[in-house]
């Protein structure tokens, strides 16, 4: 798929990361905001070649790394934060790095190093009935992906409402939770531009990924696509004329993009509903009904899908569990 041009925006200076065979997300953007210093919004999985693009590309846009004054990262993902460690001692100053206070945790060392994967992963494999072979090989891609990011330490707190400022910009920060409990996007007001992480992105749906480590969450009740579908509602507040997301294309057609998700989650729901008037299902099972070509790489994809609209469906009333298990099944009432 080819990427559209961005639209020409002062102090605005999209840095575009090819990633071929990283799945559907295929590109990974950076901006870099200001006319000096600047302030870069997000960074670069640590892929080989990426630090270069991305200092070839700032070239292009007249800086360099030592002009860098801040890093936002908008979530805690490795494709969003990879290389911000390699930008902050390139720059050859302090550098602060801002992220949401409830996504601090995914960047540290100890999470990175050992509990990518960990007992709470372990716990959720056995309640969604995730057999052994599947759970090895998520193993395994949790160990490499570690590969592709440098941890964050001496990081700033960023929380709604906060605003950074410089030469022709103001970023708002809005919190937006679903994709990670963290996920931000940031409002730049002189221009009506969002950019929006990976909540909003152009050509896929986004992941409102369930969260597993629930020993980090501050609210234990959270719900990944209920958090989600209410920070929709928050940025379809803002007078919006672009929206720059993490991966793929600009959006100029907000409102069409939004009511796409809905009408897409809307009959997922209809079609795992459907699947358990049938039969009652383990989560692993639905998500092999759903996804029936889905490789095996992308077991986790598929289950967390599949459970973060069974807790909409239980919120509804149209689905409750049979069994709690391990593992857990679940009927259509």
């Amino acid at each position: 798929m080819r990427i559209e041009k961005f639209p020409e925006i002062e102090h605005i200076h999209p840095i575009v990361i090819e990633l071929p065979g990283f799945g559907d997300l295929l590109t990974s953007n950076m901006y870099a905001i200001g006319k000096g210093p600047i302030t870069l919004i997000d960074s670069a999985p640590k892929f080989p070649g990426s630090f270069e693009q991305v200092k070839k590309q700032l070239a292009t846009a007249g800086f360099s790394f030592s002009d860098v004054e801040r890093i936002i990262i908008t979530h805690g993902h490795i494709d969003h934060f990879g290389i911000a460690e390699m930008i902050r001692e390139a720059a050859g100053h302090h550098v602060d790095c801002y992220i949401h206070e409830d996504d601090v945790w995914r960047t540290s060392s100890t999470y990175i190093s050992t509990s990518m994967w960990g007992k709470e992963a372990e716990d959720f494999a056995a309640m969604v009935d995730i057999p052994s072979r599947d759970i090895e090989r998520m193993r395994r891609r949790s160990a490499f992906f570690r590969n592709f990011c440098d941890p964050l330490e001496d990081l700033c707190v960023m929380n709604e409402g906060d605003i950074f400022s410089g030469a022709g910009y103001n970023l708002h920060v809005i919190h937006t939770p679903g994709h990670t409990t963290g996920s931000c996007c940031l409002y730049e007001s002189c221009s009506r531009t969002l950019f929006s992480g990976d909540h909003i992105i152009k050509h896929i749906t986004p992941n409102p990924f369930t969260e597993i480590h629930r020993s980090h969450l501050r609210d234990p009740g959270y719900q990944s696509l209920k958090a989600y579908n209410e920070s929709l509602l928050k940025v379809e507040q803002f007078d919006i004329s672009y929206v720059f997301s993490g991966h793929g294309g600009y959006i100029e057609d907000l409102a069409g993009i939004i009511s796409g998700y809905r009408e897409h989650h809307r009959k997922r729901m209809d079609m795992i509903f459907d699947l358990l008037r049938k039969t009652p299902r383990s989560i692993y099972r639905l998500a092999k009904d759903v996804f029936p070509n889905a490789p095996d790489t992308e077991i986790f994809l598929a289950v967390s899908e599949i459970f973060v609209h069974l807790e909409i469906l239980m919120n509804e009333g149209r689905v409750e569990l049979s069994d709690p298990g391990p593992p857990a099944v679940y009927r259509a009432v």
